[in-house]
């Protein structure tokens, strides 16, 4: 009998607990939203005002694509000094302590971030050998297999544990020298300069999980405003532009514009262009080397050849 009487006292606390439940997982969706949006808003207007675009619509998909996709990115730093934090071994204490040095798993988050960079080169379509940085791809594989065979001597008792710091230092700075040298001195982009969004990242991510008190205290979060707007402004201005618009991103549409014959500008002919952005009034374009954008009202388009074949769709050729 008492089992049967502690039932009914047991609903309400148990109803009253999946509520709170639920009402903590509503206000995480909607703070997450909020975030993700804010982060999109904020990236696709650095976007568009490198190419001198003031209109923009703030409920279009793209602002959310644009928000998930650098939240993804911030993320991955993070979730990259965790598991280095937590690595260890059961198998033997001299293993557990060489995991458990700085140099180890220093070495380890560089190579994750090299690795991390060449997928995203991949997926994108990147291409990892353009110009004077054409062996660089070389470099950073033969002094990561040089670094790890030194880091992984270390676990021997007799082997200069210098020799493992020196390797794990230098393959970071050789990721950070050449995505430094690809990004800004190159002008393009290469699995170095994106492994060095990672790189940059993972030094913040170290910065803010190991010195700060995260609580909501007044002044207390001065170095985090500063930098996530620094990461915004360069997810924006380098690697947002590289994700593919049919993923969110910011690349341009290649694309050939047909004028009407009452056409203003060009009657009756057809331009190569690439389509930074489309609403409902018109295009905005780009060609050659256009540093801002070009707006061409939809009234003066007859039609738009999405590729980058400047022999035309085969409406035209077709007689």
């Amino acid at each position: 009998m008492a089992t049967k009487e502690s039932l009914p006292g047991n609903l309400p606390q148990s109803g009253s607990d999946i509520g709170k439940i639920i009402d903590l997982m509503v206000k995480a969706a909607v703070v997450l939203a909020a975030v993700i949006y804010g982060c999109g808003f904020l990236v696709i207007s650095i976007h568009q005002f490198r190419y001198g675009i003031a209109e923009m619509n703030p409920l279009r998909p793209r602002v959310l694509a644009a928000g998930i996709w650098f939240l993804f990115f911030a993320a991955i730093p993070f979730v990259l000094v965790i598991e280095g934090n937590a690595i260890k071994s059961s198998s033997s204490p001299e293993r557990e302590r060489w995991l458990g040095r700085r140099s180890t798993r220093s070495f380890f988050s560089a190579v994750s971030c090299f690795w991390i960079g060449w997928i995203v080169a991949y997926a994108f379509d990147i291409p990892t050998n353009v110009g004077q940085a054409s062996w660089t791809l070389t470099i950073l594989l033969i002094a990561m297999a040089v670094s790890a065979a030194l880091v992984f001597s270390d676990q021997w008792n007799r082997f200069p544990h210098w020799l493992a710091v020196f390797a794990s230092l230098g393959f970071d700075f050789l990721l950070l020298y050449y995505g430094v040298r690809d990004l800004f001195f190159y002008h393009h982009q290469s699995v170095a300069s994106i492994a060095l969004w990672f790189t940059v990242s993972r030094y913040i991510a170290l910065g803010e999980m190991g010195s700060r008190s995260w609580k909501l205290e007044i002044g207390n979060w001065k170095q985090s405003v500063g930098s996530g707007i620094g990461a915004v402004a360069a997810f924006s201005s380098f690697y947002y532009p590289q994700i593919k618009p049919s993923w969110g991103g910011g690349q341009p549409v290649p694309a050939t514009i047909y004028f009407t014959k009452d056409s203003l500008v060009m009657p009756g002919r057809s331009v190569p262009a690439k389509i930074v952005d489309e609403t409902e009034s018109g295009f905005y374009v780009i060609g050659g080397s256009d540093k801002r954008a070009t707006f061409i009202p939809r009234s003066e388009v007859a039609m738009v050849y999405y590729s980058d074949d400047n022999s035309g769709p085969f409406i035209i050729k077709t007689k």
